[in-house]
């Protein structure tokens, strides 16, 4: 625990160095905080985006999770829960969603990831109350969103588009669910210290 947290930490960190603040002033992207279900429906709602289908992570999970994505970033699988991967190398950045989402189909064959399982992932998340999540509604495709209130402008350069393709496309239908990772309010404060005292660059 004591290693993820020092990658995390130092991650965090090159976020705000160097020249990198230029980019993150024009992006609205501000230092983490600790969001409310209010702050992040309100930050949703500002950039146009669905509130009803945001969920969080438990702060049990949350370091697990927030090292293995991009923010903001995105996730496919199948309609048996089956990981697609819609990059073509593993360095590829999450450009590819742009084109792959528009272009979902039920009559073409994906190269799927069976040991990267949809089931597995919604154990990780919460509502707003910190309850596990209820069953899923079935659907051709599930569109995993990873964003947070802190990454601002890019929620609509990027989240939001997505969202969009996915409601868009005729072809299928996509079942989105935007994770936030965002430090929340409902978590135990003996969990939340550790991982607000590295996220809060100085």
């Amino acid at each position: 625990m004591k290693t993820k947290l020092i990658l995390l930490g130092f991650s965090i960190s090159l976020l705000f160095t160097g020249c990198k603040p230029i980019m993150y002033t024009i992006y609205g992207i501000k230092k983490p905080a600790v969001e409310s279900e209010k702050s992040i429906k309100d930050k949703a709602i500002k950039f146009s985006l669905d509130t009803s289908n945001i969920v969080t992570v438990s702060p049990d999970e949350f370091l697990y999770v927030i090292q293995g994505q991009g923010i903001p970033d995105g996730e496919i699988f199948d309609s048996n829960g089956h990981f697609i991967n819609y990059r073509q190398t593993n360095t590829e950045c999450n450009a590819g969603l742009f084109d792959f989402i528009p272009n979902l189909k039920t009559d073409t064959t994906y190269i799927t990831n069976d040991s990267i399982l949809l089931v597995e992932k919604i154990k990780k998340f919460r509502n707003f109350n910190g309850n596990m999540l209820e069953q899923i509604e079935s659907a051709d495709f599930y569109l995993l969103i990873y964003w947070t209130v802190w990454t601002g402008k890019l929620n609509k350069d990027h989240v939001k588009i997505w969202e969009d393709l996915a409601n868009n496309n005729q072809n299928c239908d996509i079942r989105i669910i935007k994770v936030n990772l965002d430090m929340q309010d409902y978590w135990d404060e003996q969990k939340l210290k550790p991982i607000w005292d590295i996220m809060r660059v100085k």
